[in-house]
């Protein structure tokens, strides 16, 4: 899918309540596959989350670790160590790691990216 036609589908439907009919159509069908498939439009859509949530994700090696770190957080911008779903932290020292839930705060600290394999600064 073209990246205007992507823009047009998540004005559409992003953020609304969805009918099932239109959860089931061929349309809704191909603006899901295009965020989860087409880089272009998943970094779009996630800018523009990350953008309207006032989270800068300029220092991030890629799209997926901005948004993985920005899920990680609370509203208040603090790590949410008790949610199971958070696979990835950065602390303000500047780790990056993979929460081990276990209750506490522990995580194995990583020096690459996971999903686009930039080397991580501290």
């Amino acid at each position: 899918m073209d990246l205007e036609k992507f823009k047009e589908l998540h004005y559409k439907f992003f953020g609304k309540e969805l009918p099932q009919e239109v959860l089931e159509s061929e349309e809704y069908e191909a603006y899901e596959e295009a965020i989860h498939e087409d880089e272009a439009c998943y970094s779009w859509a996630t800018a523009k989350k990350l953008t309207s949530a006032g989270f800068d994700y300029s220092n991030y090696c890629c799209m997926m670790m901005a948004d993985k770190v920005f899920e990680s957080l609370d509203e208040d911008g603090e790590i949410k160590y008790d949610d199971p779903e958070v696979i990835i932290n950065k602390w303000d020292e500047g780790f990056y790691g993979i929460p081990v839930h276990n209750g506490s705060a522990t995580m194995v600290v990583i020096n690459y990216c996971p999903w686009c394999g930039t080397k991580l600064s501290k």
